[in-house]
């Protein structure tokens, strides 16, 4: 007769060595958002956390919530500083390459001012008529991606992309000068919905390759009293193969009075994290955008500590001072999470 099975307890050494392995297990690594409060609630890391690298990032708000704007300090760190970041899922970049699908046609931001003459002649400017068009050309790059390889591609915004179905019912529309019965935008849904999301992820696999969508936002005619208010192009299917889901709403202008003139020089931007594969979900950030400038993240941090407003000049010309206070924000927002955390005996 057989004896019972007994599980064994492992030893402390077991342990221990179990807690090692986990601990230099790298499921994901991030890209720098350019707002430190904005890397926390996105990955719970400060200064090495960010959007979901390799993955694909949603970025969702209504219009002048900062959209497009986190999209370009998205490139403009990645374009500037991802060689220096250590990597143990991808190889060190040989070659960045940085692609901005600008669907909308809108870009009327001072970049050369903003990131420089360098940036804005490094970055790939494009234009995708369809969705079918933007969906080729994505996994074309992403197919051709050597090792040592970087590639962050952003598309402003899926909105704005119409199907070709739908542009042919319309070119055929103006030059007949007629009416096409047809169902307008039902053919894009149907792209987004079937197996697109799915082909891109498995493209992806393994590729140091990132993908950040704008979307727009609609009225949802039919929330009711309970129901979400506002929804997003794209259906359900965004909300399965994306990483993260970053909501975005203005919150607050910042004005100032001059000569009795008030004049509004940039907007407070809430950041809210309906869906995240990195970090816990539902995490809030707020941070400044100033105009012709981009994040105030120095000044965003300050106010988040309640310390005085004048001290940015002067931390900006001491960078350790500065490391020490966004050490110390970092500690702040651990304390926040480990006092959130319900406690509770291990169930395993």
């Amino acid at each position: 007769m057989k004896k019972p099975f007994k599980r064994k307890n492992p030893t402390v050494r077991q342990v221990e060595d179990r807690s090692k392995k986990e601990d230099n297990i790298t499921r994901v690594e991030f890209l720098d958002t350019g707002s430190t409060l904005l890397n926390l609630a996105a990955s719970g890391k400060g200064r090495k956390g960010g959007w979901a690298r390799g993955r694909i990032v949603n970025l969702v708000g209504d219009g002048s919530s900062g959209k497009t704007l986190l999209a370009l300090e998205a490139c403009a760190q990645s374009f500037y500083h991802i060689k220096e970041r250590e990597s143990k899922l991808f190889s060190k970049p040989k070659k960045v390459m940085v692609v901005y699908n600008n669907r909308e046609g809108v870009m009327d931001f001072p970049l050369e001012e903003m990131y420089g003459q360098e940036f804005v002649d490094g970055v790939e400017w494009i234009q995708s008529s369809t969705c079918e068009e933007f969906g080729r050309d994505y996994q074309r790059r992403v197919s051709n991606l050597k090792d040592g390889e970087f590639l962050l591609y952003v598309v402003d915004s899926l909105d704005s992309l119409d199907s070709s179905a739908g542009w042919k019912r319309t070119e055929k529309s103006v030059k007949t000068d007629k009416d096409i019965e047809g169902s307008y935008g039902m053919e894009k849904a149907k792209y987004f919905s079937s197996s697109f999301f799915s082909h891109l992820c498995n493209t992806m696999q393994g590729k140091d390759a990132t993908l950040i969508c704008i979307s727009q936002v609609r009225d949802n005619i039919n929330a009711g009293l309970f129901g979400e208010k506002h929804r997003r192009v794209g259906g359900k299917s965004l909300d399965f193969y994306t990483h993260q889901v970053c909501w975005l709403a203005v919150r607050e202008k910042l004005k100032k009075t001059v000569k009795k003139q008030e004049r509004v020089f940039g907007v407070r931007v809430k950041a809210r994290f309906k869906r995240n594969k990195t970090a816990k979900p539902f995490r809030d950030a707020e941070f400044d955008i100033l105009f012709d400038y981009g994040i105030d993240n120095i000044g965003s941090i300050i106010k988040f500590l309640n310390k005085d407003e004048d001290c940015i000049s002067e931390l900006e010309k001491e960078p350790e001072k500065l490391a020490s206070i966004i050490e110390k924000l970092e500690e702040d927002w651990q304390i926040i999470e480990n006092t959130v955390k319900p406690k509770r005996r291990e169930r395993f």
